[in-house]
C-alpha cells in the first residue's frame, strides 16, 4: 500500500510540477569541464546494481577531477554505502536532504537520471542540473530535459543504462564483468566463521545459494516452492559434499523454513535457511564463495552475478535479453514463453503474468546447467 501511494504522489503531483516548470531547463549553461556531476537512482536494487559499470565508466572518463554525487531512498542508498564512487550522497526519505536540495539550484554541471519513469527524479534533475540527461520514453517527463535518449528495450539494461552517456560526449567499452560490490574485512568475519562450522560437519564441501521467493512488487516471478523442493532432492542425491543455502530476506525465511521443512531427514544439515541472518555486504562475500547462485528474477540474482559467481536466472514475466544476470556467456538464463513482456519498466507498464511462465521452467531445465 505505501509503495502505491508514492507511486501515485510521484505520477501526478511531480507530472503538474514539471508541466509547470519545464522552463528551467533552459536556465543551463553546457560546462567545458564539468566539476560536479549527480547521478539519480531511488529504487529497486538489481538496477542499482546494473548502474555500477555506467557510473565507473564515466570517472573512468577524463573528469576524474570531478566530483560525484547520488540520491537516493532507504530503499536502495545502502548498496552503494561501501562503493567508491560518491563524495556526497543524498536520501530522498530524509527531511534533512530534501531540505538540502531544495535549497540548491543548478549546483551540478551533469545530472544522469538512471530512473526510468518516476517524476520526481526528473522534476530534481532540471532543478539541480545545468545538463541533465535522461530517456525520452513517457510524455511530460521528457520536458523536464534538455538531453535525452531512445530508451532500447532489445538489450540488456545494464548497457541501457551506459547508453545514457553517450549524451555527454563518452564512448563507453562494453563490460566483461559486473562491477562487484565492496564489502570490507569486517564483513568476512561472520561469514568465515559460518562457514568453517559448516566445514566441520561436511568436509570440502561445495556450496550452492538459492534464492527462494520474489521481489515484493511482482509475485508472478517466483518458481513453485515444490520445485525447489524436488531441485534441491536432485542435486543433494546427485553430488556428494554440497551444501545449499536458503537466502535472504526476513520476507523469506518463512518460506524456507517450509521448503526445508518438506525434505526428507536424510538430507538434514544439508539445507540452511540463512535469510536475514548476513547483512548485504557479509552476503556478497558469501555468494563470492559460493559454486552457484538460483535465483528468480530479483536483486540477489544480480548481486551473485556482481560476485562473478556462476549464476542460472529463473525468468517469467521480465525478458531475460534485458534483466538476465550479466553477462550471458558465463552465466544461465532460463524462460519458456512466447517472449512477450508482462513488465515494461521504462513505460511504468505491468501486467499480471496470466499464464504463469516461470513455472513452465522444468527442474531438468535447471540441472542441466549444474555440475561440479
Amino acid at each position: 500500500m505505501k509503495i502505491k501511494i508514492l507511486r501515485n504522489i510521484d505520477k501526478y503531483l511531480f507530472w503538474l510540477l514539471i508541466l509547470l516548470f519545464f522552463w528551467l531547463k533552459y536556465f543551463s549553461i553546457s560546462p567545458k569541464k564539468p566539476k560536479k556531476i549527480l547521478i539519480i537512482r531511488l529504487r529497486a536494487l538489481g538496477s542499482s546494481l546494473l548502474t555500477f559499470p555506467m557510473i565507473k565508466q564515466l570517472e573512468d572518463h577524463y573528469w576524474t577531477s570531478a566530483k560525484y554525487d547520488l540520491i537516493a531512498t532507504s530503499r536502495n542508498i545502502w548498496i552503494f554505502k561501501n562503493q567508491w564512487y560518491f563524495n556526497q550522497t543524498y536520501n530522498l526519505f530524509k527531511i534533512k536532504d530534501v531540505f538540502k536540495l531544495i535549497l540548491n539550484f543548478k549546483r551540478y554541471d551533469i545530472v544522469i537520471d538512471a530512473e526510468e519513469y518516476f517524476m520526481i527524479s526528473a522534476f530534481r534533475s532540471m532543478r539541480l542540473g545545468k545538463i541533465n540527461v535522461w530517456y525520452s520514453n513517457i510524455p511530460v517527463r521528457w520536458l523536464a530535459y534538455n538531453h535525452w535518449i531512445i530508451y532500447n528495450d532489445k538489450q540488456h539494461s545494464l548497457l541501457t543504462t551506459l547508453d545514457l552517456i553517450k549524451k555527454i560526449w563518452i564512448k563507453y567499452a562494453i563490460p566483461q564483468n559486473m562491477e562487484p560490490l565492496i564489502y570490507k574485512e569486517k564483513d568476512k568475519i561472520k561469514v568465515d566463521d559460518f562457514l568453517n562450522s559448516i566445514d566441520k560437519l561436511n568436509p570440502n564441501n561445495k556450496l550452492i545459494c538459492m534464492h527462494t521467493w520474489w521481489a515484493e512488487t511482482w509475485k508472478d516471478r517466483a518458481w513453485a516452492k515444490k520445485n525447489r523442493v524436488w531441485l534441491i532432492k536432485e542435486i543433494l542425491d546427485k553430488y556428494e559434499g554440497i551444501t545449499i543455502f536458503l537466502s535472504w530476506t526476513h520476507f523469506e525465511k518463512g518460506i524456507a523454513w517450509d521448503i526445508i521443512s518438506k525434505l526428507d531427514k536424510k538430507y538434514n544439515g544439508k539445507v540452511i535457511n540463512i535469510c536475514w541472518f548476513f547483512n548485504i555486504f557479509e552476503f556478497a562475500y558469501l555468494l563470492e564463495k559460493c559454486k552457484l547462485m538460483i535465483s528468480n528474477d530479483t536483486w540477489p540474482m544480480h548481486l551473485s552475478a556482481c560476485m562473478w559467481t556462476k549464476t542460472i536466472g529463473l525468468f517469467g514475466p521480465e525478458l531475460p535479453s534485458k534483466y538476465g544476470p550479466y553477462p550471458s556467456n558465463k552465466n544461465v538464463w532460463l524462460y519458456k514463453w512466447d517472449g512477450k513482456a508482462c513488465i515494461r519498466i521504462h513505460l511504468a507498464k505491468w501486467w499480471e503474468d496470466i499464464n504463469n511462465y516461470v513455472n513452465k521452467i522444468e527442474i531438468k531445465d535447471v540441472l542441466r546447467f549444474i555440475e561440479f
